[in-house]
Parts: C-alpha cells; sequence; structure tokens
C-alpha cells in the first residue's frame, strides 16, 4: 500500500503553552473500536491482539498522560495511522524538550539529544517543529492543546475532541503472539503505528511532504556523518537517527523512496518501513524504537523532578498551534 498524506490546516486555538512537571505514572493509551472491528467475525481476537500491543506500549514510557485512539480494519491497507499536528517555533520546541528532559534526569538519550541540537537541522532557529498533539501533551507535558478525531475517527479542525488519532490495520493478519508463516502480526503492526501517534516513526519527519515549511521531531536527529545533518529524499542519500551528533548510529532511516522517511530502513523492527510476515516483533527498552521515542520526550520509569516553580510559562513563540492532519501508511514488503 502506497504513503498515504493528507493534511488540513485547522484556525488558531490557543495563547500559550505551559509545561508542568509530570507525575510518576504511567502513559495511558485508551482504544475505541468501531463497527469494522466490533461487528466483525474475529472481533475479540482482533481487540485482544489490539489490547496486547497497547499494554506493551503503555508499559514503557512513565509520562503522565492519557492518548485516546480509534481503531478500525480494512482490507486495503496493512497499517495507517492518521493523527494531528502542532506547529511551534524552534525556540519554543526546544524549551520544552529541555524541560522535560531536566524533569527527567534518568533519561540520558534525551539529555544527549538536548546537548547536540546544535548539530541538527534547525539549529539556527529558523525553522518551525511540527509535532503530534499526543507527542506535545504528553511527551513534552505542553497544556492546553487538545486532541483533534471524534469517535468516528473524523478530523475536527477546531479540535477539543477525545481522541488524539485513527489507526487501522489490515483485517487478514496473525492476531496471536505465535508467528504464522505468511501472515503480518496485527500487535506488530498496531504497535507500530502507536509509535506513530505518539509522535514517532513516520510522524516525526516532513520529509516527502509537499510545500513543508516545518522539520518533524525526529528530523533534529537525523544525519549522514559525524556532525553533518540529512534532510534529503535522495536514494542516494543516507540516513541515521543519532543523539549525540551523528558520532553513533541508533538505527538507520528508511531512505528508499517508499514508505516513511522516519521509519526504520532495517526489517524486523516495529518501525520498520517494511513489514515482514511470519514473526511477532519484540519491542523493549533494549529496542531503537525506545531510544526514538526517548529522543522526543518519552521516559522510561523513572521519579521527575519537579521542575523550577512547578510551572514554566511559554507565551511567545508559539504558531498558534494550529492542527494539521497526517496520515502515514506502513509497506508491505515488496
Amino acid at each position: 500500500m502506497g504513503d498515504i498524506f493528507r493534511k488540513l490546516y485547522g484556525r488558531g486555538i490557543f495563547f500559550g503553552v505551559v509545561v508542568a512537571a509530570a507525575p510518576a505514572s504511567a502513559l495511558t493509551i485508551n482504544p475505541f473500536f468501531d463497527a469494522s472491528i466490533t461487528g466483525a467475525g474475529n472481533a475479540v481476537a482482533v481487540v485482544s491482539a489490539i489490547n496486547a500491543a497497547i499494554s506493551t506500549v503503555n508499559s514503557l514510557y512513565s509520562n503522565a498522560g492519557t492518548v485516546g485512539i480509534v481503531f478500525k480494519q480494512s482490507a486495503s491497507v496493512l497499517g495507517q495511522s492518521q493523527s494531528a499536528d502542532y506547529n511551534l517555533t524552534y525556540s519554543s520546541y526546544v524549551s520544552l524538550l529541555t524541560a522535560r528532559s531536566a524533569a527527567f534526569p534518568g533519561n540520558s538519550i534525551l539529555s544527549s539529544a538536548v546537548a547536540n541540537l546544535g548539530s541538527g537541522n534547525g539549529a539556527n532557529g529558523l525553522t518551525n517543529v511540527s509535532m503530534t498533539t499526543a507527542d506535545y501533551r504528553v511527551a513534552l507535558g505542553g497544556l492546553g492543546g487538545s486532541s483533534c478525531f471524534n469517535s468516528g475517527g473524523l478530523f475536527v479542525t477546531t479540535c477539543g475532541q477525545v481522541y488524539d488519532g485513527v489507526i487501522t490495520i489490515s483485517n487478514s493478519l496473525n492476531y496471536g503472539t505465535t508467528p504464522v508463516g505468511g501472515l503480518y502480526s496485527a500487535i506488530t503492526v498496531t504497535q507500530h503505528e502507536l509509535n506513530e501517534i505518539l509522535g514517532g516513526g513516520g510522524q516525526g519527519t516532513t520529509l516527502g511532504q509537499t510545500g513543508a515549511t516545518s522539520f518533524g521531531t525526529l528530523d533534529l536527529y537525523r544525519y549522514s556523518a559525524p556532525g553533518v545533518a540529512s534532510y534529503a529524499t535522495a536514494t542516494t542519500a543516507t540516513a541515521y537517527l543519532s543523539v549525540n551528533g551523528g558520532a553513533t548510529s541508533i538505527v538507520a532511516f528508511n531512505q528508499s523512496g517508499v514508505g516513511d522517511y522516519a521509519d526504520f530502513a532495517p526489517s524486523g523492527h516495529v518501525q520498520s518501513a517494511f513489514g515482514t510476515p511470519g514473526i511477532v516483533t519484540s519491542y523493549t527498552t533494549a529496542s531503537p524504537e525506545f531510544a526514538m521515542m526517548q529522543s522526543i520526550g518519552y521516559s522510561g520509569f523513572a521519579v521527575p523532578v519537579p521542575e523550577p516553580g512547578s510551572l514554566v510559562m511559554l507565551g511567545l513563540g508559539l504558531v498558534g498551534l494550529r492542527a494539521l492532519r497526517r496520515a502515514r501508511g506502513r509497506q508491505a514488503t515488496s
């Protein structure tokens, strides 16, 4: 299934940003299953697989917050996510990221990423940064934003809704934890798309977006060599995820020209651009996906440190927190 990209700008909905100290509790993903799932003959198996994927992701990240997601299934996709983005100035985004790093000092990936932002894309501060609503509210602790999808999976330009995105998975998957030859894992596909709603994977880049005027959150860590930032769609280009200025590659980004540019090039990972049938991929704190999510503000379980004065107000440098809808589709192996 080819990558799908759509966008719809909404009006400005907020005048300032507040960052609150995060309590020590887990991420909570709340699913809503639409009729394409609840009315299916194998609804119990589908719901069980989705809940298993959610349970793993919830167990990995301690950022306090609730992310609502509408789940559907279809014969036309392997996996697809739709989310809404907020657009901030580079300085406002860095302030949020820095505050989050200070609140979770045990997140060494994030502290290294923040320390090396000067080597990456956007370092001159002139280009805005886009992030999903879940990334903004939960990973970065920003207050004042809201979810933008209703229970029908429709994007609402004024936001103020319950759901941060929509995930659609194939109706012909392996729904168990044991690999089945020739079938893609519903658990792996769902985890891939969950990461995207949360702000990772394909939603972490604006590469391939027509008329893009901002960087995605993972674009700030996209390198082709030590000290050399990468932001190119050419298939001959090199791109990898690095949080220390390009000195160390965590994982290579997809640069094939097919699929999402911030998904992974190597196969066999949850966030690989191309799914692999016959496996159920492991997702743990040792996975490159965990480092990816840590770099954009998510942290594992450690007691956060209250930020100075408990609240930090960032009333300047916002770009209206306008909502932008994006859809990303995972690829089957070709």
